[in-house]
C-alpha cells in the first residue's frame, strides 16, 4: 500500500468508524469509491476489523463485495464478539476465586473501555488485562496452572502472560509500570492501592475514580506511542471514554497531567480524537492542523501494536537528545545497549543475571546465539531501520514533552 494509499483509506477507515460510533449509515456514494478489501486489511492492522464490518454490512457496497471478503469481514465480527465473551466469563471466574483467597485485583484498560462501545465486539480484546496484589503473585501462577494455562512469562517485568487455546490470554500486572519505563511513571504509580476505591464491602475488586482511570489511560497511550507507536484503536478509546463522560474534573486531569508529563500528549490526542470522530464525515486534510496531520499519520503507519521502524527511531531521537539528524555515533551506542543492555535492562527482563551477574557473559553469548538462529528477520529488521534513520529531521514527538 502506497502512502497515498494509505492515507486515503485511512479517512475511510476513520468515516466508517465515526459512523459505527454514532449508529449511522454510511453514505452510499462515499463508500461506493472505496476499495474494502484494502480497507479491511488496514482495519484489521489497527484492531478494528469488526468496526470495518457493523459499519458496512447493511450498505450496497457490502452486498456487491466478493463473497470471500464478507467471509472474512463476517468471520472478524463473530470472533471478536466470541473472544470478549469468553475472556469475560473467564475474567469472572478468576475475579471470584482471588475474591476468595482475598487478594485484591483490578481490571485494566479494554476490559472497561470495551463496555463503553455501542455494540458487543465493537472494541476487539486481544487479552484481559488485571492489576492485582504483588504479594499473592505465586499463588496466581499456580493457579492459573492448575487451570490449564501455560505461565509464557513469569516474574519478568511489571506482569506475568498466561495463555490457553482457544483464545484465552491474561496479563496479570503486579505494578502498573516496571524498571523499563519512565522513572516518573513509576514514582507517581508507586503505590498504586492508594489511588484506588473498593468496589464493594464484600469484594476485594477495586476500581479508579474515572479521572484516575483517563489518566492512566493517556500515560499507556503514551508510552506505546513513544515507543513503537499505536494505532487508531487508541483514538476510537479515547473518544468513546471522554464522550462517556459528562463532567469531569478538567482542573485535576490537568494538574496531574502536567506531573506526569503527559499534558501536551493528552491534549493533541483529546482534539484529534474529538475532530476524526464527533461526527460520521468523511474529513479531509486541510481540516486538521499539519500538527494534527503529522500525529494522524503516525498514528495510521503504527498499527495497533506500533512498529519496529517506530520503536527504533523513538529510540536513537531519545538517545540523540539535541534533536538534530541521528548521527553514526548515536547509532553505535545503541546498537552497543542493544548487545550489551544495563542494569535496569536485566531486572526486568532477565532477573536471574540481575540477580546473579556473575551470569550475564554468558547470557550475552546465548543471547547473541539464539538471534542467529531464530530472530534473524526481526534483527535484520531492526538494523534496516537503524541504518535508514537519520537521514531526515523526525516531527516532533509530543510524547516526549
Amino acid at each position: 500500500m502506497t502512502t497515498e494509499e494509505r492515507k486515503r483509506t485511512g479517512y475511510e477507515l476513520i468515516y466508517l468508524t465515526a459512523c459505527a460510533l454514532h449508529g449511522a449509515e454510511p453514505d452510499e456514494a462515499v463508500t461506493a469509491g472505496m476499495e474494502l478489501s484494502r480497507g479491511f486489511r488496514l482495519a484489521r492492522a489497527h484492531a478494528l476489523g469488526a468496526v470495518y464490518c457493523m459499519a458496512l454490512e447493511n450498505t450496497a457496497a457490502y452486498q456487491h463485495a466478493a463473497p470471500e471478503l464478507q467471509k472474512k469481514m463476517q468471520e472478524a465480527k463473530n470472533k471478536a464478539i466470541r473472544k470478549n465473551l469468553l475472556l469475560d466469563a473467564e475474567r469472572e471466574q478468576l475475579f471470584a476465586w482471588m475474591d476468595a483467597e482475598a487478594i485484591w485485583h483490578m481490571p485494566l484498560k479494554g476490559v472497561l473501555l470495551k463496555e463503553l462501545y455501542p455494540k458487543a465486539g465493537m472494541r476487539q480484546m486481544s487479552d484481559n488485562d488485571i492489576l492485582f496484589d504483588a504479594a499473592a503473585q505465586s499463588r496466581v501462577r499456580d493457579h492459573m496452572k492448575a487451570r490449564g494455562y501455560t505461565a509464557v512469562s513469569y516474574g519478568k517485568g511489571n506482569h506475568d502472560v498466561y495463555k490457553k487455546p482457544p483464545v484465552y490470554n491474561f496479563e496479570m500486572h503486579t505494578a502498573l509500570f516496571g524498571a523499563a519505563h519512565d522513572p516518573l511513571w513509576q514514582e507517581y504509580y508507586a503505590d498504586i492501592k492508594e489511588r484506588l476505591l473498593r468496589d464493594s464491602d464484600t469484594s476485594f475488586g477495586y476500581h479508579f475514580r474515572e479521572e484516575d482511570f483517563y489518566l492512566y489511560f493517556m500515560v499507556h497511550a503514551c508510552k506505546h506511542y513513544s515507543t513503537g507507536g499505536t494505532g487508531l484503536r487508541t483514538l476510537t478509546d479515547a473518544y468513546v471514554y471522554i464522550r462517556s463522560k459528562e463532567d469531569p474534573d478538567r482542573s485535576y486531569i490537568a494538574a496531574e497531567a502536567e506531573k506526569l508529563g503527559i499534558s501536551e500528549f493528552e491534549e493533541a490526542v483529546r482534539s484529534l480524537a474529538e475532530k476524526l470522530f464527533r461526527a460520521p464525515v468523511l474529513l479531509s486534510e486541510a481540516e486538521l492542523t499539519k500538527e494534527e496531520q503529522e500525529m494522524l499519520s503516525y498514528f495510521l503507519y503504527s498499527g495497533t501494536y506500533g512498529t519496529t521502524e517506530n520503536h527504533v527511531k523513538n529510540k536513537l531521537e531519545q538517545l540523540q537528545r539535541d534533536g538534530a539528524p541521528v548521527t553514526k555515533k548515536t547509532k553505535r551506542k545503541y546498537l552497543l545497549r542493544r548487545i550489551f543492555p544495563d542494569m535496569e535492562w536485566y531486572k526486568s527482563y532477565a532477573p536471574f543475571c540481575y540477580r546473579h551477574r556473575w551470569a550475564i557473559p554468558f547470557f550475552w553469548v546465548w543471547r547473541l546465539v539464539r538471534g542467529a538462529l531464530v530472530k534473524r528477520k526481526r534483527i535484520a529488521g531492526e538494523l534496516e531501520a537503524v541504518k535508514k534513520t537519520g537521514a531526515e529531521p523526525q516531527p516532533e514527538n509530543l510524547a516526549r514533552k
